[in-house]
């Protein structure tokens, strides 16, 4: 039996995709670069849900128990909240009306401006 939790992850101000500037892919172009650190608190949630499963587990009957431990995370998940909303084409990738700053009439239509989606995969 597995018990597996997942959580929200809390917005923090420097996770970001960017272009990296000397990094290429195979066809010469600037290759994505992901900045992700966890949020404390979702470190604290993790160790929490890693508490209540082994309760689950002993409750069960469970004769032999594992996890992962906790620590920052090293891969990529279904994490949201990449393009920012705002009225600065600075500081933000789309408007309040989901319209992009700087491609006229495109919407991004999805959970890219949702920083918290209260632990569901992207739409």
């Amino acid at each position: 039996m597995e018990i597996f939790a997942h959580g929200t992850s809390l917005p923090v101000e420097n996770n970001s995709f960017s272009l990296d500037p000397e990094l290429k892919d195979a066809w010469g172009l600037p290759a994505l670069r992901m900045t992700y650190k966890d949020h404390p608190d979702d470190l604290k949630l993790w160790r929490w849900q890693n508490e209540r499963a082994r309760e689950l587990l002993d409750a069960a009957g469970a004769q032999k128990q594992w996890s992962q431990p906790v620590g920052e995370s090293q891969f990529a998940v279904h994490l949201l909240g990449t393009c920012r909303m705002g009225k600065d084409p600075k500081t933000s990738v789309i408007n309040a009306d989901h319209r992009t700053h700087d491609v006229k009439n495109l919407f991004l239509c999805d959970g890219s401006s949702l920083v918290t989606p209260a632990a569901a995969s992207p739409p």
